[in-house]
């Protein structure tokens, strides 16, 4: 039993980038601890383009199995974003803990 969905799936998937991307670049241009805009877009770039792909190569309708697979990068996306931003808030704050520290003599 082959589950299609409509192709229009993936449209949906590609404007949640763009809205993901969006949002990221004003977080963290107000907030700028953390990432980078670079940081931020290519960390995002290869996701997009993966979708893109396979959306330019649907006619109409995708598998459900490819879109369960779209859905896992995407969480495992989501995982390493948080990851890279916990990593970053947390070199900041040693970097900031280190240089209060006075030496002793």
């Amino acid at each position: 039993m082959d589950y299609t969905l409509p192709v229009w799936f993936l449209d949906l998937v590609i404007v949640f980038f763009l809205l993901e991307w969006g949002c990221l670049y004003f977080y963290f241009k107000h907030h700028p601890q953390g990432l980078t805009t670079w940081d931020v877009s290519f960390a995002l770039a290869p996701g997009f383009f993966l979708v893109l792909g396979f959306r330019f190569n649907a006619q109409e309708s995708i598998s459900a199995v490819s879109l369960a697979c779209l859905f896992l990068a995407g969480v495992v996306h989501a995982l390493d974003l948080y990851w890279r931003i916990q990593k970053a808030k947390s070199k900041e704050s040693l970097d900031a803990s280190q240089g209060s520290i006075s030496p002793k003599a």
